[in-house]
């Protein structure tokens, strides 16, 4: 049995396994949270042949390592790991570009005091992804000129002009407020 938990795309765990089978049993794990250390309990998402996820799943029962299998499909977990770290990371890299530039112009703190007032993460609130969608055609502009006020700053752009980039793709939304997450992420899909 090979389980491969490493934060690679769907795609590659679903080629390791079709490289390692028949000769193995291919478990596709993605691991989500802190190493379990003080008192932390990260948890390890397991997808593949249901015989094998069972068997890795009771390898960590009573540890500190959660388990939750995904299915039998080799790349959900894979999956699951990369869009989690897709928007943990990313949105880290986000503060400090924010920060960056608001520490140039003088207002670090007063971001810091705004930002305070708010502790909800939106990723835990996909219905506002309709909502993006439908600003789309306001926030990429503003975006190009954050980009331009960070490259001024002589921080990277490139992030945020990706960012406004991507809210192109729905110019076509503009303030449809009938929009559902499921058609934002439609559009978003579409070349």
């Amino acid at each position: 049995m090979f389980v491969e938990a490493n934060a690679i795309s769907p795609e590659r765990a679903q080629r390791i396994a079709v490289l390692l089978e028949p000769d193995a049993t291919v478990v596709d794990g993605g691991v989500v949270g802190s190493p379990p250390v003080g008192g932390k309990t990260p948890t390890l998402y397991l997808s593949g042949p249901a015989s094998a996820t069972e068997r890795i799943k009771a390898l960590f029962a009573g540890t500190a390592v959660r388990t939750t299998v995904l299915g039998t499909e080799v790349g959900k977990a894979s999956a699951l790991k990369l869009a989690y770290a897709s928007f943990q990371k990313t949105s880290r890299v986000l503060v400090a570009l924010a920060l960056g530039m608001a520490r140039e112009h003088g207002v670090d703190q007063e971001l810091i005091e705004i930002a305070s007032q708010r502790t909800d993460s939106y990723l835990s609130e996909p219905q506002y992804v309709a909502k993006t969608a439908a600003r789309a055609w306001r926030w990429g502009p503003e975006l190009e000129e954050a980009a331009n006020a960070l490259a001024t700053a002589g921080l990277p752009p490139e992030m945020l002009r990706a960012a406004a980039s991507t809210l192109a793709r729905w110019n076509d939304a503009k303030d449809d407020g009938e929009l559902t997450l499921i058609d934002a992420l439609d559009r978003l899909a579409r070349p």
